[in-house]
């Protein structure tokens, strides 16, 4: 059995590991949304983090008895309508968010899953408006937490992913050399662990709710990324290296550079599936901690 869902998590780790950053993006978003915007730099109550390729945003609620907190990143395009832009809202279980700047102050609406398409009328509802000022620096306890996500969202790789069916080898390339820290052309230990806590954030933190508590939850997710390296040592390190080339990563596996994930027909990336069969595992793997 165990055999069974570590053979299984092969495929489950070379697809999550690339895919959940691939976009088909035609357009990115523009450089004067980038950056960490907040409704009060000098909390973390609200903020947005905007790159090229996607948005960070984390919420924590005001409700004095409920407290909680959310983390979402979301990857996406960029489109236009008159003076704004707008992205996926996916993440939010929104249709879209809509983005534009009104002096130095970024404005924020998001549209309902239930709105017409081609209906603009609610963003003429100034209650649906939320507003950031731009901040000088990212959170530390983001930065601390996350660092990985957010060294992703900037690196060379979620630009060469957002178009993946045209720059398939080029994207691989970048998410290795992104892992790669060393620059040596193989993945050490702590650098499989870097992909295996993207790994964790995409399947068990995204979008999810965290109490008052949630740091401890946060922390916990992230002590099974030992776990997860092991096992894929274990599983792809053909000459006993302890370490990964991209060679080995992808052994077997060359029929994925010939995959046109534009086209709908042919390949269907179900991220919700995805996560719950990695969270699955993950939990699997909790159990089976001891005798790894």
């Amino acid at each position: 059995m165990l055999l069974y869902i570590v053979r299984y998590f092969f495929s489950l780790f070379v697809v999550i590991l690339f895919c959940p950053f691939l976009l088909f993006a035609e357009d990115l978003i523009p450089e004067k949304f980038h950056g960490t915007w907040s409704n009060d730099c000098s909390k973390e109550q609200d903020v947005f983090i905007i790159t090229e390729s996607s948005y960070f945003n984390l919420y924590e609620s005001q409700d004095e008895i409920d407290e909680y907190a959310y983390f979402y990143l979301q990857f996406s395009d960029s489109k236009t309508y008159k003076d704004w832009i707008y992205l996926d809202g996916e993440i939010f279980e929104f249709k879209n968010v809509f983005m534009k700047l009104n002096d130095d102050i970024l404005e924020v609406v998001f549209e309902e899953q239930d709105n017409l398409d081609g209906s603009y009328d609610f963003l003429n509802n100034t209650n649906n408006t939320f507003t950031y000022a731009k901040c000088d620096n990212t959170p530390a306890s983001l930065t601390l937490l996350f660092g990985e996500v957010l060294s992703y969202m900037n690196s060379k790789a979620s630009l060469s992913c957002s178009n993946f069916s045209k720059n398939k080898g080029e994207c691989f390339e970048d998410v290795f050399s992104f892992l790669d820290v060393s620059g040596n052309k193989a993945l050490s230990n702590a650098e499989i662990n870097r992909a295996s806590k993207l790994l964790v954030f995409f399947s068990t933190i995204n979008g999810q709710e965290f109490d008052e508590a949630g740091l401890f939850g946060i922390i916990s997710s992230y002590a099974i990324t030992p776990l997860l390296t092991k096992v894929i040592l274990n599983n792809f390190d053909f000459d006993n290296s302890a370490d990964l080339t991209l060679e080995e990563i992808l052994q077997d596996r060359e029929g994925l550079f010939d995959l046109d994930f534009s086209e709908n027909d042919q390949i269907e990336i179900d991220n919700q599936k995805i996560n719950e069969q990695i969270r699955d595992f993950i939990n699997k793997l909790q159990g089976l901690g001891s005798f790894l």
